[in-house]
């Protein structure tokens, strides 16, 4: 009907949604890193017992 106007809940922006990936991303990349950096002292230690035997 064209007097009636639209519900509240049916017009959401969507900007919350791309906010929340975005954060989710961060999350992600950060928990990468971390993993990363693990990975890379792992090998070093590694690599330091190897060649003392």
């Amino acid at each position: 009907m064209p007097g009636r106007k639209a519900r509240k809940s049916a017009t959401r922006s969507p900007t919350p949604e791309s906010e929340d990936l975005e954060d989710e991303c961060v999350q992600l990349r950060r928990i990468g890193d971390k993993l990363n950096l693990w990975q890379k002292l792992l090998n070093l230690i590694s690599k330091l017992f190897n060649l003392v035997t």
